[in-house]
């Protein structure tokens, strides 16, 4: 509770509360990353980034559900549950990192606006059983994250008690009951998206597990307050009804009923019996499992008080909540099931018999100096055994990776290229040796983008730029992204055309349609339906397709695919990552294999191949 507002009423307990949390998150990227290195030290930056933040993110949001639930199992567990609200203003943060930078790798840089791309990549599969994967499991897993980053934006931006006050505690809790569906959001974009690229069952299995907790947990929850609410009156006397027995109400404490269809909070002051509301005004707590501390009725979630005679928090604050007339008919509490006009001061009644022993004199407010040492000491052991749990189960996880593919991405180094620029079949770079030998690069722009226009129409000229080399088993592509150096030097000194590919015959081959630039180096990994929408963008951008086949003996390769006789090849861009098969001459340009063919055809969802001629 405060006179006016703050962004954040700091005091002691918040301050090793939020010490906590980033010490833990902190803990939980560094090592994912650091263990992800160790796995795959080709990893990108960029991925390290966006695995250890989500991870972080799902992992903390599992946290924050079990908090509620255990605090209502045992009191011992509202110390985690007072400063909740920050915990979820910090998996929001990690989860908007995790989705700008998405973002921009995978949808940024090309012809789309990123945000758009998102939801309109591989916008046919919406249609699971028409578009082109005709499979349900290729229907689109961004939008459900997109779904459950607005809504943990929505409880982020109105997590303080400001939004709370003006927009009222019930539309404030059902509004942020909405995390329920942004979990449910994130378990479909996570078996949608990593799931289906991750093949290790630890990865299922913590998914299925972090589920499972949560639910039960809340089932417990659940069937502890159905308890007290399936309580009926024994007894009704002159419109009271029978609520619980007095002398068993120790003194200073609340024991919660239900009548007339109500939660009502019971206390025992001064021998004395009051009735109230049990619904805190601040976030819905249970005020009757709070404690009566310098004479107020204190909600043991937030130590929001209220005075047990009139309901009324005391000066200078203004918080009502309802009170109810109470009797005690031998030895029974018995409460009036309407509630009392605002303010109306109630004397409560008589406990007549001596106070039961109170079970404890533990009360953990989250506002006070010093926690007391019960649950100061059971807090530290809860935070003992999660910053136990976090660091194995991040390794666990990390270790599980699939290894990343063996390109290299030679970003911000500059090589000069000098040679002949052949647009026909696809775009390559023909340099000669001294010795006559000579080796072609696949070209590209940057971001997602084929040939640039400055480049084009230049089919035979000699020419010599600046640029990136992308390297893979032993093919290299040069990423043509300094438009300043790029000059023509003159007509080649030999003639060059097509006729020089070294013809392999006629083959029909079924693989997986990649972007190369991505494939060769640029991302890793750049396979598979996480990668799908930033293969989509560039080969809408004119990257040079290609096909990759996963031979018989578990290795792969990849071949550039081209139209026939200097006409564009047929086929979807949204085909990305999908099983297609192509026919045609097979030729080696200077090392670089092409299969030149009219079109693809898209093949049923892995029916992958090794090829066959």
């Amino acid at each position: 509770m405060s006179v006016k507002y703050k962004g954040v009423g700091w005091n002691r307990q918040k301050r090793i509360y939020d010490a906590t949390l980033a010490s833990l998150v902190s803990a939980s990227i560094v090592l994912f990353i650091v263990v992800s290195i160790v796995k795959n030290p080709g990893s990108t930056a960029e991925t390290l980034m966006i695995r250890s933040t989500s991870w972080t993110a799902i992992l903390l949001l599992h946290v924050i559900l079990c908090i509620g639930p255990l605090a209502r199992l045992d009191a011992r567990f509202l110390p985690l549950l007072y400063n909740r609200r920050h915990l979820g203003v910090t998996m929001f943060f990690l989860a908007f990192v995790h989705a700008a930078l998405a973002i921009f790798q995978f949808h940024a840089l090309g012809k789309a606006n990123p945000v758009v791309s998102v939801f309109t990549a591989y916008r046919a599969d919406y249609d699971p059983f028409n578009g082109p994967a005709g499979s349900l499991a290729q229907f689109p897993f961004e939008p459900f994250g997109a779904l459950a980053l607005v809504i943990l934006f929505l409880m982020a931006a109105t997590s303080h008690d400001f939004w709370l006050r003006n927009l009222g505690a019930s539309f404030w809790k059902l509004m942020h009951l909405l995390v329920y569906v942004a979990y449910g959001s994130l378990l479909v974009h996570v078996a949608y998206g990593v799931l289906q690229s991750e093949r290790s069952p630890i990865y299922i299995g913590a998914a299925a597990l972090g589920a499972v907790v949560v639910l039960t947990l809340h089932l417990l929850a659940y069937r502890k307050e159905a308890k007290t609410d399936r309580a009926k009156s024994a007894a009704e006397h002159d419109g009271y009804r029978f609520a619980y027995r007095a002398e068993s109400i120790a003194e200073g404490r609340g024991k919660v009923v239900r009548v007339g269809g109500e939660r009502i909070a019971l206390f025992r002051h001064h021998d004395r019996i009051f009735a109230m509301s049990n619904v805190c005004r601040h976030q819905g707590g249970p005020v009757g499992e709070g404690r009566i501390i310098d004479g107020c009725v204190t909600c043991p979630w937030h130590g929001w008080q209220y005075k047990p005679e009139d309901g009324c928090s005391p000066p200078p604050f203004a918080e009502i909540i309802p009170t109810y007339n109470v009797r005690v008919i031998d030895g029974g509490a018995y409460v009036h099931p309407n509630p009392n006009p605002t303010k109306t001061v109630c004397d409560g009644a008589a406990a007549n018999g001596a106070s039961p022993p109170a079970e404890s004199s533990d009360f953990y407010i989250g506002y006070i100096k010093k926690a007391p040492a019960g649950p100061a000491r059971f807090a530290r052991g809860t935070v003992a055994a999660i910053a136990f749990i976090v660091p194995v189960a991040t390794v666990l996880i990390a270790a599980a990776q699939s290894s990343v593919d063996r390109g290299r991405y030679e970003f911000g180094v500059a090589r000069t290229f000098e040679g002949t620029l052949i647009e026909h079949p696809l775009p390559l770079l023909r340099i000669a040796s001294a010795t006559n030998d000579a080796r072609s690069f696949p070209l590209a722009g940057s971001g997602k983008s084929g040939l640039p226009d400055f480049a084009r129409g230049l089919d035979g000229k000699r020419v010599r730029f600046e640029g990136s080399l992308i390297v893979r088993d032993g093919l290299a592509m040069i990423e043509m992204n300094d438009p300043d150096s790029f000059k023509v030097l003159g007509e080649s000194g030999s003639p060059v055309n097509t006729s020089r590919a070294a013809e392999l015959g006629r083959v029909r081959l079924t693989g997986e349609l990649v972007d190369t630039k991505c494939y060769f180096g640029v991302m890793r990994p750049a396979t598979g339906k996480v990668h799908r929408a930033c293969a989509v963008r560039c080969l809408d951008g004119g990257v040079p397709p290609g096909l990759l086949l996963r031979l018989e003996d578990g290795s792969s390769r990849v071949v550039l695919l081209a139209g026939l006789q200097g006409q564009s090849l047929d086929f979807d861009s949204q085909w990305a990552a999908l099983t297609v098969t192509a026919e045609g001459p097979l030729e080696l340009h200077d090392g670089v294999p092409v299969l030149r063919t009219r079109a693809l055809e898209l093949k049923k969802q892995g029916a992958s191949s090794a090829p066959r001629e």
